[in-house]
């Protein structure tokens, strides 16, 4: 759909919500428009978060603020309702992160319009959707409180959708759940639930969310009562200790942590916890599998989060060399599962001690992790690493740069920082040295190995760490991914890059287009492009996954007409490259599906690509012409050579069908191995003379298509001049025909017989390119096949005027060398394998 018409069905949407109070479709709706807000358009995205400030957090007019809740709450009514609406809306979700969103864009109004920016934005507006999220938090505890009183079933977790709520409101500004007048009243309010037995996954959820927020709001704390401190330390014990999830134990370590910084209890607690891990991986219980595992991840996670208030302590360094000793002895582990979670506990480590990774022993670790080879849940723990770290990083610089406002001019440079995560010089040397291993995960075989690589590009590319122009030939590749989400974001980064750095996002698109075909060949060779995650229908080619991709690039371009030119310039030289092997016959199909799918709207573009072609063949015909004559005419000599029979022949080229097949699996092996006694230098150097004839008679094709299909005569084409600039306005009607090259004789001759085929066969085509097309068009018009009487012109002539009857399958039997009627009928053509037919 496009972007008004998705635009037209929000807003119709939302006027269904606004002008019925109790519009019972409006949960649904809700749903609906939040799904937006990450659409690739900007525009919508403003648009969404504009509606849910209008249903949300807009300040109502009259006197609704009066009426408050009869519950005996403090909460109006009317924002009682509109936090109901959340938690209802939330309940049918499967996670808060589009509400964070939401909620995130609506606290600072950055969806106004540019002139309401540009005039600044009214402190008094930023106040009002701060009071009244202020207050759906605040509601959001009280119906915490009253279905937790009403539930009698333990594993009942009625308060879930109310407090993940209040974990994306948690989660955007800490501070909404740390009231001025009581700043511990969510913590103290909360903190009872975590002595909740039952261990389930709803349950886990709900303790994940709670221990979020208590950990969020301790730091906004100025001193908390020694009992508070005292009971939510042995939970948090107690939960490391017991709890089965590890995501609970997670938090856990977390909130401990910050609980003994700001408690001021040192570090004793942390090592005390250190000790007993430690002391598990290396006890005698080397059966107890899962005891290891927990053992490796909370040994991680203490020193993560503990590292800072280890600084002062003189076992810190003991304990960071004994834990990395301890992960590299599990990662000799024959346990496959001890392997990853010691990986993962190697990752936790290293967010503490960055400068570990440029040591060459644990370098080589993850060199190996990421390499090719490796299993599928090693490079995506070593990623997932990678991922932490980077983010570790930026919300680290983030923070100091926050502070260092804070601190007065002779001060700011003395801010401290933790772990040394906010380094980015660390940081850039890091990804640098990293960074071809990440690139070439990019393109895994594996779909969730390439969403992790592609995510990490994304946070490299937005911090700036290194060179843009490195990732253009990845992310063109990933654009054609059958997984539509990493389509999707390997689109943004190059919609985002094109708009910051144009010139080198054009210079790479060439690299990009053969990287893309590498893709698309280890893609196809794995039997990807059939799963339930891939978009679309897969009917076995993997030019239905290529073709949306890169016409979404050509788009970027498309309004500029030098940059749109150099990239269809950058594809048509692909055809006039002087080195050659086998593979890259395959490639140039590819090249001319991908030059013949572009999505064209007006007749500058078909013409250039014509003009750029005609170039092609008039510098490299004339002499290819004459050079394969030359070779013909040794023919002559031979009247030994032998010819395969027709069977034999079709047997060794099984791959002439279309792309799918043929493109992905041309190789030396499926051509015919009878040299009939030519020298191994004659042969190489026919062969490349074919391989030019091939790549030119692609580019004769794709130029008859793109005349057919978009009405082009000869006149039209020979009167383009770049020198004239393109009428404002016009546009160009297409016709919706399927460019067939099934049939292009792509095959390398093995014998001077076969020279001679590929000769008459290359001179044909340049006679029929001098044919005015128009004639073909008029002929493609017609529904209904055309009887022989009514076939005239130059097509008909160049039979030779036979009066025999055929259709469009017929052999070419009675072929004398004159251009023959041209197919482009929906037919299976037969035009790959007549030169065979007539040698019998």
């Amino acid at each position: 759909m496009g972007v008004s018409v998705r635009k037209r069905a929000i807003k119709i949407i939302r006027d269904l919500c606004t002008s019925n109070s109790n519009f019972s479709e409006a949960t649904r709706a809700f749903i609906e428009i939040i799904s937006r807000v990450s659409d690739e358009e900007s525009s919508i995205q403003d648009l969404v978060c504009k509606t849910f400030y209008e249903f949300w957090f807009e300040e109502p007019s009259g006197g609704s603020q009066k009426h408050l809740v009869a519950d005996g709450s403090s909460v109006p009514m009317e924002v009682a309702k509109k936090t109901e609406q959340i938690v209802d809306m939330l309940r049918k979700m499967p996670n808060h992160h589009l509400l964070v969103t939401i909620i995130k864009h609506n606290l600072a109004l950055d969806f106004l319009p540019q002139s309401a920016k540009a005039t600044g934005i009214n402190a008094f507006s930023l106040a009002s959707v701060r009071k009244r999220c202020e207050l759906i938090c605040k509601r959001l505890l009280e119906r915490i409180l009253q279905v937790e009183e009403g539930t009698n079933d333990e594993t009942e977790v009625r308060a879930l959708p109310y407090v993940l709520a209040l974990h994306a409101f948690c989660v955007v500004d800490p501070t909404l759940c740390a009231p001025a007048t009581d700043p511990s009243q969510f913590v103290v309010t909360l903190q009872p639930y975590l002595k909740n037995q039952v261990d389930n996954k709803s349950i886990a959820q709900l303790l994940e969310s709670i221990i979020f927020v208590i950990d969020a709001v301790l730091p906004l704390l100025r001193k908390p009562t020694q009992s508070v401190i005292e009971e939510l330390e042995q939970d948090l014990k107690h939960m490391i200790v017991r709890h089965s999830f590890l995501t609970v134990v997670h938090a856990c370590i977390k909130c401990l942590c910050s609980l003994c910084k700001i408690a001021g209890k040192g570090t004793s607690l942390v090592e005390h916890l250190i000790q007993i891990f430690s002391k598990h991986l290396h006890g005698p219980n080397f059966d107890n599998k899962q005891l290891l595992g927990r053992s490796l991840f909370c040994l991680g996670l203490l020193l993560r989060y503990g590292n800072e208030l280890m600084v002062t302590s003189d076992n810190q360094c003991l304990h960071i060399v004994k834990s990395l000793s301890l992960t590299k002895k599990y990662l000799l582990a024959e346990d496959f599962g001890l392997k990853v979670r010691a990986l993962q506990a190697l990752g936790y480590i290293l967010i503490a001690r960055p400068e570990y990774m440029l040591e060459k022993d644990i370098g080589k670790i993850l060199e190996a992790s990421l390499s090719s080879g490796a299993d599928s849940r090693l490079k995506m723990q070593a990623l997932q690493n990678l991922y932490e770290y980077l983010l570790d990083a930026e919300s680290q610089l983030s923070a100091d740069s926050v502070n260092k406002t804070k601190y007065s001019e002779d001060t700011a440079n003395r801010v401290p920082e933790a772990a040394g995560a906010g380094d980015t010089n660390i940081c850039g040397g890091i990804v640098q040295l990293y960074w071809n291993s990440i690139l070439e995960t990019c393109l895994d075989l594996n779909d969730q190995v390439r969403q992790s690589a592609l995510k990490i590009v994304e946070i490299v590319l937005r911090q700036g760490l290194v060179h843009p122009i490195t990732c253009v030939p990845y992310l063109v590749a990933l654009e054609t991914d059958p997984l539509e989400v990493n389509s999707k974001l390997a689109h943004l980064l190059l919609m985002n890059m094109n708009e910051k750095y144009p010139s080198f996002f054009e210079s790479r698109l060439g690299d990009g287009l053969q990287m893309s075909y590498k893709f698309a060949q280890s893609i196809a060779s794995n039997h990807n492009t059939i799963s339930g995650n891939a978009r679309g229908k897969s009917d076995g080619n993997p030019i239905a996954f290529v073709r949306p991709g890169i016409s979404r690039i050509y788009r970027l371009i498309r309004g500029n007409r030098v940059s749109r030119n150099k990239f269809m310039h950058s594809i048509v030289r692909k055809f006039e490259s002087s080195g050659w092997n086998y593979s890259s016959v395959s490639f140039l199909l590819y090249c001319t599906e991908i030059l013949a799918s572009l999505p064209f709207t007006c007749p500058d573009e078909p013409l250039y690509l014509i003009y750029d072609i005609n170039r092609v063949i008039q510098v490299r015909a004339g002499s290819l012409e004459a050079n394969m004559k030359t070779w013909s005419s040794f023919s002559q000599q031979r009247d030994s050579m032998k010819f395969p029979s027709e069977n034999q022949k079709v047997e060794d080229e099984p791959g002439v069908h279309y792309f799918s097949e043929h493109i992905m699996t041309a190789t030396p092996e499926s051509m015919s191995n009878d040299t009939c006694g030519i020298s191994k230098e004659d042969l190489q150097k026919f062969q490349a003379d074919c391989h030019d004839a091939i790549a030119l008679q692609l580019l004769l094709k794709l130029k008859r298509h793109l005349k057919i299909v978009y009405g082009l005569n000869d006149a039209r084409c020979q009167a383009f001049s770049l020198k004239e600039h393109p009428k404002p306005g016009e546009t160009i009607s297409k016709q919706n025909i399927p460019f067939n090259i099934h049939d292009a004789p792509i095959s390398l001759p093995a014998s001077y017989q076969d020279m001679v085929e590929k000769y008459q066969e290359f001179k044909r085509l340049l006679r029929e390119d001098t044919i005015d097309y128009a004639t073909y068009t008029a002929n493609i018009k017609r529904k209904h096949p055309t009887p022989r009487s009514s076939r005239s012109g130059k097509a008909a002539r160049g039979k030779g005027g036979d009066g025999e009857d055929e259709d469009d399958d017929d052999d070419d039997d009675d072929w004398t060398g004159g251009s023959r009627r041209l197919n482009f009928s929906n037919q299976k053509s037969n035009g790959g394998r007549v030169t065979r037919l007539r040698c019998n």
